[in-house]
């Protein structure tokens, strides 16, 4: 069995866009906010509950090869475009990458609540798949896609449903989310505190429209590398200094 210990940064977790001026350029700034977490639809996302997070900012677009080349000096995914999601990226390589820009992983519950976008259908969209939102099996011709091609959810995120699979923060545990619920609102969840397993969101471009719910999740070992598998980072708001 794999653990790691982590070291979590301090979470400060309707949207609010800082564009003009803002000190992270390519990131959406969200605020503070309250949301339905979870669903009916699959034990691992059972049951629905109350999650509050703190204002933060998310990568509008899953990291680009290029991005991720410039920062780490190297690019491990199998096809080459600098346009393209980086992939092949373990937990370890995405933590890393997001360090070094100064920003983290996000935690689950800030991934879910940036995807839904104020909504609490299957997807930020509807309850049916929508070609016109995501890269899937049935769209996507088994192949990766660049970033952004796909429209955006109401406050402005690309590729969170499709395209690649998302490395988030919080380890993996069965019983997470009752633990979870009883806590009314549960404030900026991070997830238990060690494991074996780290969640990953959003679905892929290789994957049935269930698993690119908003609610889906799924789980891997922090070392492993997939074709599909990429990620975004996130940040917390940088204090003025007066």
């Amino acid at each position: 069995m794999f653990f790691l210990s982590l070291t979590w940064f301090s979470l400060y977790s309707v949207a609010f866009s800082e564009t003009k001026g803002s000190v992270r350029p390519d990131m959406i700034f969200l605020k503070t906010g309250c949301f339905q977490m979870g669903s009916e639809e699959f034990v691992s996302e059972e049951p629905i509950h109350n999650v509050c997070v703190s204002p933060f900012y998310l990568d509008k677009f899953e990291v680009t090869q290029k991005k991720f080349e410039t920062v780490m000096g190297g690019n491990p995914s199998t096809t080459k475009d600098k346009a393209l999601p980086v992939v092949n990226v373990s937990w370890i390589d995405a933590e890393q990458y997001c360090r070094k820009k100064g920003a983290r992983l996000p935690s689950e519950a800030e991934w879910e609540y940036a995807n839904r976008a104020g909504t609490d259908s299957s997807y930020f969209w509807g309850d049916n798949m929508e070609g016109d939102y995501a890269w899937f099996q049935e769209n996507s011709s088994m192949a990766i896609h660049p970033v952004g091609e796909k429209k955006a959810n109401p406050w402005g995120f690309h590729d969170m449903n499709g395209n690649v699979w998302e490395w988030v923060a919080d380890w993996y545990r069965e019983d997470y989310y009752e633990m979870s619920a009883k806590m009314d609102p549960d404030n900026n969840p991070q997830g238990p505190p060690s494991g074996q397993f780290l969640v990953i969101r959003g679905g892929s471009y290789k994957d049935d429209p269930f698993f690119l719910r908003s609610a889906a999740r799924f789980w891997y070992e922090p070392v492993i590398k997939a074709s599909d598998l990429g990620f975004r980072c996130a940040a917390d708001p940088i204090k003025e200094v007066k």
